[in-house]
């Protein structure tokens, strides 16, 4: 088995993982919450002609993930 185990910062503290146990999917985890936020497949992480994920819609998902949180808690 392989892992891949990436924090993803949002507002210089680390808000969530980008995670895969290798040969299932990618998965956004809220790291407060320890909530799943989006699973992705090789065809929609990897950049074309890598084994890099592209990160951008994984910090996307951790980023509303915090401001909804922060949202419901002024409320």
């Amino acid at each position: 088995m392989a892992y891949f185990l990436k924090p993803l910062t949002y507002n210089s503290q680390v808000s969530g993982y980008l995670v895969r146990s290798w040969p299932s999917q990618w998965t956004t985890i809220d790291a407060t919450s320890k909530k799943i936020l989006g699973t992705f497949d090789d065809s929609d992480i990897l950049v074309a002609g890598t084994n890099t994920p592209d990160l951008r819609e994984a910090v996307r998902q951790v980023q509303k993930s915090v401001d909804e949180r922060a949202i419901r808690a002024r409320q």
